[in-house]
């Protein structure tokens, strides 16, 4: 699949585990309880992708766009988001243990962490990881 464009695609719970999706078009898709474990979705655009309950771990979503997805419930233990747009995701009580976000794009007024598991234990550019202490840490 990769590089194809799946513009609103419904796939809901779908198995890519370890598929190489990367530079898909997975724009306003709705992806919701999909196997992505191991997935590669390197350069994807995944713009209001409805990402809910999806298990993500390991995946790889460097340099993806990701603005306004929506990963609600979603597992994104060990993902890779370095160089990533993440303006206006929501990952509201997500598993975001070791999850990488260096280097990428994130307003912290605009990303909702609430109830999200170990967003402490993910890696963040120190003045995003401020901002989301501030915000989150109470």
């Amino acid at each position: 699949m990769s590089g194809e464009d799946r513009r609103n695609a419904f796939m809901p719970q779908a198995v890519l585990r370890g598929a190489d999706l990367s530079k898909t078009n997975f724009e306003n898709a709705i992806l919701t309880q999909s196997d992505l474990l191991n997935a590669d979705l390197s350069g994807a655009n995944l713009t209001n992708a409805d990402l809910a309950r999806c298990d993500l771990t390991d995946a790889d979503l460097s340099g993806a766009i990701l603005v306004g997805a929506n990963f609600r419930w979603a597992r994104l233990r060990g993902a890779n988001f370095r160089g990533a747009d993440l303006t206006g995701v929501n990952m509201q009580s997500t598993d975001l243990r070791f999850a990488d976000f260096r280097g990428a794009k994130i307003d912290p007024a605009r990303i909702d962490l609430s109830g999200a598991v170990g967003w402490l234990q993910a890696s963040w550019d120190e003045p995003v990881l401020e901002a989301l202490k501030a915000k989150f840490a109470k």
